[in-house]
């Protein structure tokens, strides 16, 4: 039987690589971490059932898969919680950004802006829920996750708009190019050379790539050479 799974496979890494580096970050890697990484991917996936709820269409097909997914993601998420039961809260935190994609949903304008915000924070906050879980600790290390990932995301998403979605609006072209740049710098600023380091190729990316009138997968197979880029050098600018 054939997954039913979103073809956004952009979303598939932004939805891995926040709880991935909270994990890596912790340092204190544990077998739970397999299912708490099983349950929150069962959970990711079952967004696509999910929201389509809200069209109207397939109702019985959508019910189904997100009742699987949801299933699934319960039952890996039992082994994670008799560890640790507070992963309820962070749980808890993602309830009204989900809200909030739920109404562009509604509205069918899931391209928003503040909606791609919306799902960005979701993801930041299981990289969040990933480091707390062994460290049980929320403290200074904590809000680096949000801080270097909710920035690559957030400008993933200008770029992105300013290649597909939003090609002919130059505002999103120049909002673009300067947030990237505005993130080496402010981290050299701060004497955080390894950090800024991270940050540089997505913004030459952002410069080049805009240029060359790439295909829909050639931006997404660029994405992810990027994405792994900035992941390995974040892992080694900061652990």
């Amino acid at each position: 039987m054939k997954l039913l799974i979103s073809n956004q496979h952009g979303a598939i890494v932004m939805a891995l690589m926040p709880f991935l580096y909270g994990a890596a970050l912790s340092q204190q890697l544990i077998w739970q971490h397999i299912f708490l990484l099983a349950a929150w991917f069962a959970l990711y996936l079952m967004t696509y059932p999910f929201f389509n709820l809200f069209k109207g269409r397939n109702l019985p097909l959508y019910r189904r898969w997100t009742l699987g997914y949801g299933l699934a993601s319960a039952i890996f998420a039992l082994p994670a919680l008799l560890y640790n039961w507070k992963m309820i809260y962070f749980i808890a935190a993602m309830l009204p950004f989900v809200a909030i994609s739920v109404y562009f949903v509604k509205r069918k304008d899931e391209r928003a802006l503040l909606n791609d915000l919306a799902g960005i924070l979701i993801f930041l906050i299981a990289g969040m829920g990933a480091y707390y879980f062994a460290e049980r600790a929320f403290d200074a290390k904590i809000w680096l996750i949000p801080l270097y990932q909710g920035l690559f995301f957030l400008g993933t998403t200008l770029y992105v708009k300013s290649v597909l979605r939003e090609r002919k609006n130059p505002r999103y072209l120049w909002a673009s190019i300067g947030f990237h740049w505005l993130c080496p710098l402010c981290f050299i600023f701060a004497e955080q050379y390894g950090v800024a380091l991270a940050f540089v190729l997505p913004a030459v990316r952002a410069v080049l790539l805009p240029k060359m009138k790439l295909s829909v997968k050639e931006v997404g197979l660029a994405e992810m050479a990027v994405s792994l880029y900035f992941f390995i050098i974040i892992l080694w600018a900061t652990l």
